[in-house]
């Protein structure tokens, strides 16, 4: 019985010490609480603009197929028509491709193709072929012409890392980008709706051509939103934008969600596709990512009120009232702030600053002081403290203020210096001048 539990035991610690270990396997993200497998993430909250979470944001990353939302932006800033501009497969294009196992929408040399049609296969099929012919009309057949009109844009943008080499996103070692320019390239791209609903599409039919008889269907590279083919990976709330995968760059996808009146952006790059030894992973690690963060930003984040109006926040003294001598001050707005859900609001640390005190007349609402709300060291919030009730001034106070000011002011003061001058001036005259009368009367008198 012994031997056959050792034996047991023996077999045991075989199997696990020979499963392979893999690049993935981290301590769990310390502000999600979940293992994040993605080397780089950003993720923000489009109605405030605030991000929640990031990982190596600034990290320059090899962008893979993400290239291709600067693809599809040049080409929808400088074609004006996408439906009605057509233009013809060059064999230049799929000659560059030869042999490089690239991602296509299966469109052929000599193929006569619609702008809008090549921007569907561009950004749902990730095809390579699509982004070529884009390049070669807009760029009149320069692609070295039209990469420089990428890095451009990316510049315009605020892109501080970010170098294009090509329209495809094929792997070249001097193509990089981060996961926050990456973030600002989207966010650009979005305001045009053409772009997202092209970039959120999870089918597109395209058209017969010269080359295809019939029409065909393409679907999206990012399963997430099918229910039919996305299975755990489906998230109803996700509007994938982009796919990008090389074995250099790993899994990268760029998406959105919307839930409960909430929005968020999520950029995940550098996601594992390889254990260490080599062996394919199963499970499609951005993917599992971008579930995990979107459930996480939705289940731990809302928008909480952290300043109301109706809170008294000091009393600054006024002068010149009759029956008070201080007025309440509150804040000018209430104040919303995107936070956890588990802060305790009472840790909030608020700094005021209020006038000592101010003289009547007093509106109601008129600015007073100032707040500052701070979560640790971060401030979070500002706001102006006014007064909550106007407060009249009293007439007999204001005359005896006056009367008082007169009495204490500069001009009264060297009006009495003044007269005290003038007064010793008086007197030391008319010391003087007795002084003269007495000597006189003294010579006078001898001389009777």
């Amino acid at each position: 019985m012994k031997k056959r539990l050792a034996a047991l035991v023996t077999l045991f610690v075989l199997v696990v010490t020979s499963l392979p270990f893999t690049a993935f396997a981290a301590d769990a993200d310390p502000v999600t609480g979940f293992t994040v497998n993605s080397q780089a993430v950003y993720l923000i909250n489009n109605e405030s603009g605030m991000v929640i979470y990031e990982k190596n944001a600034d990290t320059p990353m090899y962008p893979a197929s993400l290239v291709k939302i600067m693809t599809a932006l040049i080409a929808i800033e400088n074609c004006s028509d996408l439906e009605g501009t057509v233009t013809t497969a060059p064999y230049w294009v799929f000659d560059e491709l030869y042999g490089m196992n690239a991602s296509n929408a299966d469109i052929r040399p000599g193929e006569e193709v619609r702008m809008i049609d090549l921007l569907y296969a561009l950004m749902l099929r990730s095809a390579c072929e699509a982004a070529g012919i884009i390049a070669d009309c807009i760029a009149d057949g320069d692609e070295a012409a039209f990469v420089q009109m990428m890095n451009d844009k990316a510049k315009e943008i605020g892109c501080t890392n970010t170098h294009f080499t090509n329209p495809h996103g094929l792997h070249d070692e001097n193509q990089y980008t981060t996961a926050k320019d990456v973030y600002l390239i989207t966010k650009y791209a979005m305001q045009y709706p053409i772009f997202v609903q092209i970039a959120t599409s999870n089918k597109y039919t395209m058209p017969a051509t010269n080359k295809h008889s019939e029409e065909r269907t393409i679907s999206h590279t990012c399963a997430m939103m099918d229910p039919n083919r996305g299975g755990t990976w489906y998230y109803e709330y996700i509007r994938a934008i982009k796919t990008g995968t090389t074995d250099e760059s790993g899994r990268n996808l760029v998406s959105f969600a919307e839930k409960d009146a909430y929005s968020y952006t999520l950029v995940t790059m550098g996601a594992p596709i390889y254990y260490d030894n080599g062996d394919t992973i199963g499970d499609n690690l951005s993917y599992v990512d971008a579930k995990s963060l979107y459930e996480w930003a939705f289940n731990n984040w809302s928008v909480r009120t952290v300043v109301k109006t109706s809170s008294v926040k000091g009393q600054v003294k006024v002068n010149m009232v009759k029956d008070k001598d201080v007025v309440n001050v509150f804040p000018a707005n209430e104040v919303e702030r995107l936070m956890r859900k588990d802060i305790d609001l009472s840790s909030l640390q608020e700094i005021k600053v209020l006038e000592e005190e101010v003289d009547a007349p007093v509106t109601a609402g008129q600015k007073l002081g100032t707040l500052e709300i701070k979560l640790a060291d971060e401030t979070i919030a500002k706001v102006d403290l006014v007064a909550g009730e106007s407060l009249e001034r009293s007439n007999w106070l204001y005359f005896l203020r006056r009367l008082k000011n007169f009495f204490t002011s500069t001009p009264f003061k060297l009006i009495i210096v003044g007269i005290i001058l003038l007064i010793g001036v008086y007197i030391a005259y008319m010391i003087t001048y007795n002084k003269k009368r007495r000597r006189k009367r003294r010579r006078t008198g001898r001389r009777f």
